[in-house]
Formats: C-alpha cells, structure tokens, sequence
C-alpha cells in the first residue's frame, strides 16, 4: 500500500492553498500579478501548476514503462486549448493544479510498496517514484512559503 505520510503531503497542499489563499487570490484576481513574474502570486501559482501538470504526465509515463516525453517537470507544460481559453486568473490556476493533483493521486495512491521503491528515471534524476514525490512535496512547500512571503500570510507554527 502507498505510504501513506506522502499521499496525505500531497494532499496537504491543494487543501492548504483552497482554504488559506484561494479566498484572498480571488479577491485580488487582476492583481495578483503576472505569470511573467515568478514572484508574483499569479506567477508562482502558473510554476506550481504547470509543474503538477509535467509531474503527473511524467508519473504516468514511467508507471507505463512508455517513452520519456517529460524531461522538466518545472518546463512548460502541453496544454490543450480548452485548457488555456479558460484564461489565467488564480482560481483557475488552483483549479488546474487541483485537478493534475488529483491524477497524481489516482495513480500512486494504491500502488504496492515495491512500485513506490523502484527506480525511474524521472524528470529529476534517476530515484524511487517516492522520492520523486517528495521532490514534489518540497516545491509545493517552497511555493507556499513564496506565497505567504507575497501576500502577508503568517506562517503557520509547525
């Protein structure tokens, strides 16, 4: 079964960005910055999602065992023009990043523990699909902080 301390890190994130920022980010929509600027809030929630979006298709493709395709995680990420007609505010941003998490978890979720300590050669190096995952949790952590550091959130006591 998955480990579980990763499964419930991964979903730590898109809970604590719906419940702490998401109210605030729709307030400020327009300005929240640019996804130029990666400082921003705009243009760090377009990193976060846009690496979720890499990191699930990278995912799938080492559990198919298929052709590399992904080879940056923090790269661009192919998007269909459904995707991107949406526009890019904060809201749909989270929504997007939620929903690439979310394909995440349905693939690694009830994986068993030997999957989760093979070896792939992920968009990070060659590692165990966990600590590839926790490469995961460390950016999502770092791009709250980002977040807080931006908009004045207090951080919370561990």
């Amino acid at each position: 079964m998955a480990d579980r301390d990763v499964i419930e890190a991964l979903i730590a994130t898109y809970r604590e960005l719906n419940q702490r920022f998401r109210p605030m980010l729709a307030a400020m929509n327009a300005g929240s910055g640019s996804i130029d600027d990666p400082s921003s809030p705009l243009g760090i929630l377009y990193q976060l999602r846009n690496r979720e979006l890499n990191a699930s298709q990278a995912i799938k493709e080492m559990l198919r065992g298929g052709e590399r395709t992904i080879l940056d995680d923090e790269g661009e990420p192919l998007l269909t023009v459904h995707q991107t007609a949406l526009g890019l505010t904060p809201t749909v941003l989270l929504s997007q990043f939620g929903t690439a998490r979310e394909a995440t978890l349905a693939m690694v979720r009830d994986l068993p523990d030997q999957v989760w300590q093979e070896e792939f050669e992920t968009p990070r190096g060659r590692m165990t699909l966990r600590a590839y995952l926790e490469t995961l949790i460390t950016r999502d952590r770092e791009a709250i902080r980002a977040l807080e550091e931006r908009m004045g959130q207090p951080v919370p006591k561990s």
